[in-house]
């Protein structure tokens, strides 16, 4: 079940906790919490939370809440597990973990993806937790790794994540000592440096090691596996994954593996490491899954009668010598999915054997050889072409042939099938230019070509003859040149998404009248709102999407843009735009997320954008603004993260409290926005609002006709059940219906109280 919006967090809180203090009164050992996954539309989670004493398990992850977290978790005295993750997108962020100090009985805390950039002590905090078991602070922006904890309190810790964080230091000593509990050890992108201490031998309890993509050093110590747990049965080492690539590892590498027998995974590629690597060296790596020795200086020296004791499911050796006959012990390999033998100096012909591939494979890389031979046609054993065989399909209607493996280019026939209203090939490995036999589709409504490998120039053909194309999905592939001016004949567009391309010239000032028209009823569709997936069914028709971010576009913002009024989400980021906000942005009443970050956007944000009414998503950030933010409306729920980088930018949420100086226009900007439309509705402000008689009547008739309708309801049961049937079937129609009316009414009023120009 899918939760939407603020409305519903007190609701299910204070369900929980009833639910949660009944199970306690009646001798229940655990009350679990699972709010994960849903939707709370960058709600702050609610500070009462901390009422709820009773419950054990508290699962909020991955549910769009944003702003601090609120200290009152920290009242939670019974709390066993507390999963925070997943919020990343939504600015999820903690000044302080001073919160923690209450939660004695916690067991697993995860704050991955929670900004925890302002937690100076954030060690300290976590060292008073004696019962944490598992501890996940993936990507929480942290910058400081103390080198020393005195005493480590937290010794009952099993499972460590720390990666993708920015600690520019050393391996910490204090991780030494919980190492004979320590099971998982994840310091990837850490930005770590120095050596591998050889203290690890000691962490007798140690599974999974990863300290990959850093800048460590020296050799890989020769302790590290070497510590060998008793078991009922014989020794063993408890080491089974090694993951160090991407470093500046060097040394000796087969002086390494005497001790590493045991692992299922071993990845050191991206080093410069060294050796000769015999049979000898791997004739006790029996459990071998993952082997990636590739980008390092080292020869693998085997014997053409070798048989590997290891079946392997990733073979990389890239780089590594093993010509000049081809390794004839792949020969033995039967389950790989995944396999890179370029650049070994392997000058030979290609034995037919090894044609009869793994049904797994996903990935193969033998280029910068002397490979001789001949590639036989395997495509229908991979699974990897479109058919090239589409002219007899006249009568369909829908394609779908998306999330697949699919490769090589779109085939012509497809424009064969000229009743096709939904053509959808996203998320595949397609390359090439798109065939410009599609235009022959002209009754299509849905085309979506989205991560690809797609190039060549948006297609001009599109405008020209796809005039009923409702939703055309580009991004994520490499588009370039100019958005065609021919774009702007299609009138029907819904879901304009043209991403992550390399898109370069201005917008087209004409911009895609359609979006406020009526829409149809597609088929379910995936689309990038606010950095995330999501997948959207019956609620499709409601959205209007123009997504052009992360391109090379320039110029100003054209007016025009502004004038969809209803148009729900707007995406210019990450471009390089520039010249002023356009003043009419507070005309797109419909409009509930605005992103125009990372751009060099100048001026005053125009006053008008208080009017947008439904804006619960806003990120200017990364751009040249400059005066005070605008007052009023939904301009006042947004906190600083929305405004950041914008050094002339000022007051509130910003700590930069403006000076008369800057509150002074600049002539260019007034120029630019010379309409007066901003002083207008900065001197209106909170005057007298007086509704004109024409919009009172309406509002008068309204009210009778409601109760006309609800009185008859209230006196008769049967009309009321099956009213509220229908009413159940539609809610997402009215509700959309009433909000964009009611934005048109308030804009409506707006005008008239602005002065003549």
């Amino acid at each position: 079940m899918m939760i939407h919006g603020s409305k519903f967090i007190q609701l299910l809180v204070y369900l929980i906790g009833l639910q949660c203090m009944e199970f306690s009164l009646s001798g229940a050992i655990r009350c679990m919490d699972n709010l994960s996954q849903n939707n709370f539309y960058y709600n702050p989670i609610p500070d009462f939370i901390g009422s709820l004493q009773y419950i054990e398990y508290l699962n909020l992850s991955n549910a769009n809440f944003r702003g601090p977290i609120p200290s009152s978790l920290g009242n939670l005295s019974h709390l066993e597990s507390l999963d925070l993750s997943g919020n990343e997108y939504s600015s999820l962020r903690a000044e302080n973990l001073n919160w923690v100090y209450g939660l004695s009985f916690l067991k697993v805390l995860d704050l991955s993806g929670a900004d925890l950039s302002n937690v100076e002590d954030w060690l300290d905090a976590i060292n008073m937790l004696n019962s944490l078991v598992e501890l996940s602070l993936f990507y929480c922006k942290l910058q400081k790794l103390p080198q020393y904890l005195h005493p480590v309190n937290f010794t009952s810790l099993q499972i460590l994540d720390l990666s993708h964080n920015t600690f520019h230091s050393t391996i910490p000593d204090w991780l030494f000592e919980i190492g004979h509990s320590l099971v998982y050890l994840n310091l990837s992108s850490c930005q770590l440096q120095g050596l591998i201490p050889d203290a690890f031998g000691n962490m007798t309890s140690l599974t999974s090691l990863d300290l990959s993509r850093n800048d460590l050093e020296g050799p890989i110590p020769l302790t590290l596996g070497m510590f060998e747990k008793e078991s009922q049965l014989n020794k063993s080492s408890s080491l089974r994954e090694l993951y160090l690539s991407n470093n500046q590892l060097n040394g000796s590498l087969e002086q390494s593996l005497v001790h590493l027998s045991q692992l299922v995974a071993l990845d050191v590629a991206g080093n410069k490491l060294e050796g000769n690597i015999t049979e000898a060296h791997l004739k006790k790596f029996s459990r071998l899954r993952v082997l990636d020795l590739s980008s390092n200086q080292l020869v693998l020296n085997v014997s053409s009668s070798w048989i590997p004791p290891f079946q392997l499911e990733t073979i990389g050796l890239g780089s590594c010598l093993l010509g000049p006959k081809f390794p004839q012990w792949l020969r033995s390999q039967n389950n790989f999915s995944s396999i890179d033998i370029s650049n070994s100096s392997i000058a030979d012909v290609v034995p037919n054997w090894f044609w009869n591939l793994s049904s797994r494979i996903r990935y193969m890389n033998l280029s910068f050889n002397g490979l001789k031979g001949s590639v036989p046609d395997f495509s229908s054993q991979l699974q990897l072409s479109i058919p090239d065989c589409w002219k007899y399909g006249r009568n369909l209607v829908i394609l779908n042939l998306a999330n697949n493996g699919l490769s090589g280019q779109i085939p012509n026939s497809i424009g064969r099938l000229i009743n096709l209203k939904t053509l959808r090939l996203d998320n595949n490995n397609l390359s090439g230019e798109v065939t410009s036999s599609l235009k022959n589709c002209i009754d299509l409504r849905v085309l979506t070509l989205a991560n690809n490998r797609l190039w060549g120039n948006i297609l001009a053909w599109i405008g020209d003859n796809l005039q009923n194309l409702m939703i055309l999905k580009l991004r994520s592939n490499t588009f370039s040149g100019r958005i065609p001016s021919q774009m702007c004949h299609l009138q029907n567009l819904k879901i304009l998404d043209l991403a992550l391309n390399n898109l370069s010239g201005a917008i087209p000032r004409c911009v895609f009248s359609g979006m406020n028209s009526a829409w149809f009823e597609p088929d379910t569709l995936s689309l990038t709102v606010r950095h995330k997936e999501y997948e959207y069914s019956n609620v499709l028709f409601l959205i209007k999407l123009l997504d052009l971010s992360s391109n090379n576009l320039s110029g100003e913002i054209p007016k025009e843009v502004m004038t969809l009024d209803g148009l729900l989400i707007l995406n210019l980021s990450r471009n390089h735009l520039v010249g002023p906000i356009p003043p009419n942005t507070g005309e797109m009443g419909s409009l509930e997320s605005l992103d125009l970050s990372r751009n060099h956007l100048s001026c005053t944000m125009p006053a008008s954008m208080a009017s947008l009414t439904f804006l619960n998503y806003l990120d200017v950030s990364h751009n040249n603004l400059s005066g005070e933010i605008p007052r009023g409306g939904q301009l006042n729920t947004f906190d600083d993260s929305s405004y950041m980088e914008n050094p002339q930018l000022c007051g509130i949420p910003l700590s930069k409290i403006c000076s008369s100086d800057e509150l002074i226009e600049d002539p260019y900007c007034s120029n630019e926005n010379g309409d007066g439309e901003n002083q207008g509705i900065q001197k209106e402000g909170h005057d007298g609002f007086k509704i004109p008689s024409f919009y009172l009547s309406r509002g008068l008739g309204f009210i009778a006709g409601f109760w006309g309708l609800w009185g008859s309801l209230i006196l008769n049961r049967s009309w009321r059940h099956t009213y509220f049937r229908f009413l159940g079937n539609m809610t997402d129609k009215i509700y959309v219906i009433v909000v964009v009316g009611a934005a048109k009414l308030q804009r409506k009023f707006q005008r008239q109280q602005t002065p003549p120009k």
